[in-house]
């Protein structure tokens, strides 16, 4: 299950982040969403420097600068992935949603979210901490080394899946 949160009452999603794009007759708006605190991020062909340097406002290049925007703003944040949801998804993709996300990808920005099943904590002895504590350095250092060896194998394995 993707997201959480710590109150019981709430209905987890299924996504940490999401963008969302809007098309209306004249304007194109991307969001970008967290499940928990709401908007992180707009970016809109309203938004004056962009309007300035478009020649429409509601076509495909629109929708192409828009993606790249908001790509570029998301780096900024440190995300380099996001759940996609168009409110208008029918049966077919339109040229002006495809040539988003094309934006979004040609900046380096994922459009689905490594599912995370479950979360394991290791915990001390003494209970107070979810962190294992390594006391020897070169223990500490092979910890490091194995970890490291690891997300490169994960990182390996996603660019595999990809392509």
């Amino acid at each position: 299950m993707y997201g959480w949160t710590s109150d019981e009452s709430r209905v987890c999603t299924d996504y940490y982040n999401r963008i969302v794009l809007e098309k209306t007759g004249k304007h194109i708006t991307a969001r970008l969403e967290h499940f928990e605190s709401g908007e992180l991020l707009a970016v809109s062909t309203t938004e004056p420097w962009i309007r300035s340097r478009l020649n429409k406002t509601y076509d495909r290049v629109a929708a192409l600068n828009v993606g790249r925007i908001l790509a570029h703003r998301m780096k900024g944040l440190g995300l380099n992935c996001a759940r996609f949801w168009d409110p208008d998804y029918s049966r077919y993709i339109s040229t002006k949603t495809e040539a988003f996300m094309c934006g979004l990808k040609m900046e380096g920005i994922a459009l689905e979210e490594d599912k995370v099943e479950e979360l394991y904590w290791q915990t001390a002895e003494d209970g107070d901490s979810a962190h294992k504590y390594h006391t020897d350095q070169e223990e500490l250092l092979e910890y490091l080394n194995r970890k490291a060896d690891e997300r490169r194998k994960l990182f390996r394995m996603n660019l595999d899946e990809r392509e």
